[in-house]
């Protein structure tokens, strides 16, 4: 058969059928009048060798594979596609798990609104990274793509301000990164010895709107302080905060922070056994 009937019944573009032929994975016949008379023979060639690409072997492997007598050196190149394959498999599951809390962000930042306080769980014992040397080293221990899928920016506000008073006073505040412990601990790296960690445990939380991430006003911070005051329950950790969401209007952008301190330290869940639930 023609190129082009091999590729209409394969569906394979005609230049990579040629590719392939020049690669020496086909060998169809080579005609008197300069054309190549493709085979079944090629027909099947074809189709086993779009078969392993699909696993995600290269080329190269594959002509590997092909040429190979050794029945362990076969096993060990699908080994290592199989090995890839629930990497990646893993990956999606981090990402799935992810997605659904980046939309939970948006939940509560749009939903619930930057006047309301909650009480809540933390199971994730949050670990935040601040300061330039120790956000190099987050980022030269973990691989980027498991870093920036599993980070969040984070802002930085000391425990005795939520344990103050409220007043018209404007603050500076630290911008960092924030991540999971249980990630950490899966890639098995050093947590700097500076890290701030909110433990698990009860938290009182709230949404702050920030045009910058460098200072806010203390009156902003005033439903979660006002509440812990009202059930008599200092905070006992400094803040975290994840960003759940930017949002851009005439002035420009407005980074809306969930934050959270914790007043109670416990250790009812286990942090990976909830995001593997989740």
């Amino acid at each position: 058969m023609k190129i082009n009937e091999l590729s209409k019944i394969t569906q394979i573009n005609p230049e990579t059928i040629r590719m392939y032929r020049k690669m020496g994975f086909l060998s169809p016949r080579h005609q008197t009048n300069g054309y190549y008379d493709y085979t079944a023979a090629d027909f099947s060639s074809l189709i086993y060798l779009r078969k392993l690409r699909e696993y995600g072997m290269s080329l190269e492997d594959v002509r590997i594979y092909e040429h190979s007598e050794d029945s362990d050196e076969m096993i060990g190149l699908l080994d290592r596609e199989e090995q890839r394959i629930n990497e990646q498999m893993e990956r999606l599951k981090d990402m799935q798990r992810f997605l659904r809390f980046e939309k939970r962000h948006v939940i509560e930042s749009v939903q619930i609104g930057k006047e309301s306080v909650q009480v809540m769980q933390s199971i994730d014992e949050k670990l935040d990274y601040y300061g330039e040397e120790d956000i190099c080293q987050a980022l030269k221990q973990l691989d980027f793509n498991s870093f920036y899928l599993t980070t969040t920016s984070s802002i930085h506000i000391p425990q005795e301000i939520l344990n103050g008073e409220v007043k018209d006073e404007t603050i500076s505040i630290e911008a960092g990164i924030g991540l999971y412990r249980f990630m950490i601990k899966r890639k098995k790296v050093d947590i700097p010895a500076n890290a701030v960690v909110v433990p698990n445990g009860l938290c009182i939380s709230q949404i702050v709107s920030l045009r910058d991430c460098e200072e806010i006003n203390i009156r902003q911070l005033a439903p979660m302080i006002m509440y812990a005051r009202q059930i008599g329950r200092p905070f006992i950790s400094d803040t975290t905060g994840y960003l759940g969401r930017i949002r851009h209007d005439e002035h420009g952008p407005i980074f809306d922070f969930r934050i959270r301190a914790c007043i109670e330290q416990n250790d009812v869940i286990d942090p990976e056994a909830a995001w593997q639930n989740a």
